[in-house]
């Protein structure tokens, strides 16, 4: 009998740690908060918005008469702007500006013809010493002609060049490689042109050169001869500019990050097309067997942490009182593990239907209902926040996804002036149809906006291209990806999961050879940095003997990229500098006053 007492308690007691286990299994390893996890700062730190140093030496011409000068007009000023160079701009509609007092002038025109021969005057200015860039392929004609020699041309058609590609020469940007960076929806865009042996040629597609660099007495002309300036080629013209300078040093953000949208979330249940046929599993085994430990295998692999964002349910309910999700498990068991491995949790919406009330308009249909009221978008954001906050006490959740990154700007400022625990909206950089397009910014409010840059695991020429361009840029990388991207051919089901790791493994690659000393950041990680990166304010001398910074606006620490087109660089006081590819340089500013080593060859 005893014998009997003993083998019952023995079995009791293996089935209480079959449970204990299977709880831990489902639950993930309780998260602990860890110190100094979120490098977001008090908003009353944030005293500049992308101020420049208030010293115009940079005259920027446009051109309100001619359509392509209007259109490119925004992206140019936004690249000024980012780059923190302070400029006066002239409109030749209005009268042709004098550039004496000038250091550069930045020509975003497409038409010479309105200066006649007062070109000859800006010829002269470089010739004396000034810097100058037209930013957007010219126009030939006659205005043209009288001045192409002192550009470095020596051919050029009436004809454009349909370009197809960019190739930039070795060291010249980030991220480059034997591939070219091939474009989508592409035309004749740039001069047919040739240029000769004193012109230093950066970027090419064939035998066209796309970026080159003329000397000129005692000043330097650069010619961007790219004609797609549109904001998802920024870097290109970034880059560019960059050229004129001695040395040439900008604020950067610094960062990568990736997001899982809509994770943790209701599992659907059931099948997956693709999935069933690849795994021969459902869509529950596969994301708790296959997709999950594969997206942390390779987190570990690049080192880099994910910021998941939390929806509550799919029910599309837009008005009276909301349910609440009591099917936990797997936010607990997903979350925990996220958190645990680094990661950081953020907030998506109580359900999936972006926050828009009745006088919101669709501009595309994409099957979304409108919220009856903001009282509705209210409690929705304070549920989810509720829901989230008692999943996971101790973890602090700051950012904030629309969900297909659509949100009105009504509802923008309730998040803003009532939610005190979201401080950044994260949504994207390029926009199309109805979504929310941003900067990497801080609004004069507080809130701090960190758009995505691409997205999916399906390769794609165009956010290739984009991608290489903000890593120039911005020094920024951005990415979002969705569990259930496998379960539409839209965004590449299809093909299915192999591919789609693959290309996410080939892309954290691409970031780390790319630009070694870029940080791994989460979704306040990335916040905090653009916090940095907006508040900088940059005062620099350059003179033959070195360079001094003075700083305004640093919190701690900061970074510029640095490129240094004549001369060499050496030691550093007030932050460090380190080598990037080429004559790039990553400089870190830890001081107010910083000098740096330099001497002309």
């Amino acid at each position: 009998m005893k014998r009997n007492v003993f083998i019952l308690l023995r079995i009791i007691a293996a089935f209480a740690a079959f449970l204990v286990l299977l709880h831990i299994e489902r639950a993930g390893i309780p998260y602990k908060a860890a110190e100094g996890n979120s490098l977001i700062v008090d908003n009353s730190n944030i005293t500049h918005f992308k101020e420049s140093n208030g010293d115009h030496k940079c005259l920027f011409i446009t051109d309100s008469g001619d359509d392509n000068a209007v259109e490119a007009r925004h992206n140019l000023e936004q690249i000024l702007i980012d780059m923190r160079i302070s400029y006066d701009i002239a409109d030749i509609a209005e009268g042709i500006p004098d550039p004496t007092g000038y250091d550069k002038v930045v020509m975003g025109v497409k038409h010479l013809s309105a200066f006649g021969e007062k070109i000859l005057e800006y010829t002269d200015y470089v010739y004396d010493g000034g810097r100058l860039i037209f930013w957007i392929p010219l126009e030939r004609e006659d205005t043209l002609d009288i001045i192409s020699a002192k550009l470095g041309i020596t051919d050029l058609s009436f004809d454009n060049k349909v370009v197809d590609y960019f190739d930039p020469v070795d060291d010249f940007m980030l991220g480059s490689s034997d591939v070219p960076f091939s474009l989508e929806d592409y035309f004749n865009s740039s001069m047919q042109v040739n240029v000769d042996e004193e012109s230093e040629v950066f970027a090419t597609c064939g035998t066209t050169p796309l970026i080159w660099r003329r000397k000129y007495g005692e000043g330097c002309f650069v010619v961007c001869n790219f004609g797609y300036c549109e904001k998802a080629y920024r870097g290109i013209y970034s880059s560019a500019y960059s050229l004129l300078d001695d040395v040439c040093i900008y604020p950067v953000i610094n960062g990568a990050v990736f997001y899982l949208d809509d994770f943790p979330s209701p599992v659907p249940n059931g099948d997956g097309k693709y999935i069933r046929r690849d795994y021969g599993m459902d869509i529950a085994e596969f994301y708790t067997n296959v997709w999950w430990p594969d997206l942390l295998s390779l987190g570990s692999k690049y080192d880099f942490k994910y910021t998941g964002l939390i929806i509550e349910t799919y029910e599309d309910q837009v008005s009276g009182k909301l349910k609440t999700n009591t099917d936990v498990a797997d936010y607990y068991y997903y979350g925990n593990m996220l958190l645990n491995a680094g990661g950081e949790l953020g907030y998506h919406g109580y359900n999936h239907q972006p926050l828009c009330n009745q006088d919101f308009v669709y501009t595309v249909d994409l099957g979304y209902n409108l919220w009856a009221n903001n009282n509705e978008i209210r409690d929705a954001m304070t549920e989810v926040l509720r829901f989230s906050t008692g999943l996971f006490p101790t973890a602090r959740l700051q950012v904030y996804v629309p969900p297909s990154n659509i949100i009105s700007k009504e509802s923008v400022k309730i998040l803003d002036d009532e939610f005190d625990d979201i401080t950044t909206i994260a949504s994207i950089y390029l926009p199309e149809g109805d979504t929310y397009g941003q900067e990497f910014d801080v609004d004069p409010s507080g809130m701090i906006n960190t758009p995505r840059i691409v997205s999916g695991g399906v390769k794609d020429d165009y956010m290739r291209f984009t991608a290489f361009s903000e890593l120039n840029f911005h020094l920024a990388a951005s990415h979002f990806m969705h569990p259930d991207d496998l379960l539409d051919e839209d965004r590449g089901a299809a093909l299915g999961w192999e591919s789609a790791k693959d290309t996410i493994d080939e892309y954290m690659k691409w970031l780390n050879e790319s630009a070694p000393p870029m940080r791994h950041l989460t979704g306040s990680g990335i916040a905090g940095a653009v916090q940095r990166y907006t508040n900088l304010m940059l005062d620099i001398d350059q003179r033959d003997d070195g360079i001094t910074i003075e700083v305004d606006g640093l919190i701690d620490s900061a970074y510029c990229i640095v490129r240094v087109n004549t001369g060499t660089v050496g030691d550093v006081k007030g932050g460090s500098l380190t080598p990037l590819k080429g004559d790039l340089y990553l400089l870190e500013i830890t001081k107010p006053h910083v000098e740096i080593s330099y001497s002309i060859d």
